[in-house]
């Protein structure tokens, strides 16, 4: 396959979730944050002796919204206030032997934006709505560990060799919409792990069998999980991955 195809796919099929969490990378998060914020390293300056984990719901001790995470981005341990804003009478110089530092002059483009929807999936900071089908369908795919190979919430990218695109599918998006055109395929997805009309196209079954990570099947999902699992995927789709919500109850 030309570079410049697997370019092309890798721009059609960019969101700010998988760019944000690519940012992160580079950027050096996850050396102090853990494996996609997942667990901090050791830090004997800190009050809780560790590095917050972007992962948890610990979000909920250090930001309540957009402009907060990026205040962090931007200006490091201690938020910086907006001109015409008075400091918090609370904040303190941070004492941590590892201080949050401030990437402001390292962020380019859509960096802070990318940054800022990537932490609020990983961290938890926005699910489906509290009893919705799209909830349950988030929590088969935590149990079974979707993600590690669709990438955090559903955003995709994971590099897979052999593949058309070179990268593991989405659940969301013009990738996701090529390879799921109605709910029928995608129970199919999940119960056989291929999909028929795929399976009957020379190009497409050749770059199925030939990439490393082929999807498996879960024979055992029951109608239930796979409603789930459809409501999840849809709510992604509605939402952009759901980057522009907090959790909430449902109606």
């Amino acid at each position: 396959m030309p570079w410049v195809l697997r370019f092309f796919w890798s721009r059609r099929a960019s969101n700010p979730v998988r760019r944000g969490v690519a940012r992160a990378t580079e950027l050096g998060c996850f050396s102090c944050h853990g494996a996609q914020g997942s667990s901090g390293v050791p830090d004997p300056g800190s009050k809780d002796l560790t590095v917050p984990a972007w992962s948890g719901g610990l979000y909920m001790m250090y930001v309540k919204d957009d402009r907060d995470i990026q205040r962090y981005i931007q200006a490091g341990s201690v938020p910086k206030v907006e001109p015409g804003e008075e400091q918090p009478a609370d904040a303190e110089p941070p004492r941590a032997a590892l201080a949050m530092p401030a990437y402001r002059d390292a962020l380019r483009g859509t960096d802070l934006q990318d940054l800022t929807a990537a932490y609020k999936v990983l961290s938890g900071m926005v699910a489906p709505p509290s009893g919705s089908v799209a909830e349950r369908g988030l929590s088969l795919a935590t149990q079974w560990k979707c993600f590690a190979c669709h990438g955090p919430g559903g955003s995709g990218g994971f590099p897979n060799p052999g593949s058309f695109a070179g990268f593991v599918p989405g659940w969301y998006g013009p990738d996701f919409k090529d390879l799921v055109r109605n709910r029928a395929e995608f129970d199919s997805w999940v119960r056989t792990g291929t999909l028929e009309r795929l399976a009957k196209n020379k190009a497409a079954a050749y770059f199925m069998s030939h990439q490393k990570i082929g999807m498996p099947d879960y024979r055992g999902f029951t109608d239930a999980d796979l409603e789930g699992l459809w409501g999840y995927a849809q709510w992604l789709a509605g939402t952009g991955g759901g980057t522009s919500l907090r959790k909430e109850a449902a109606p």
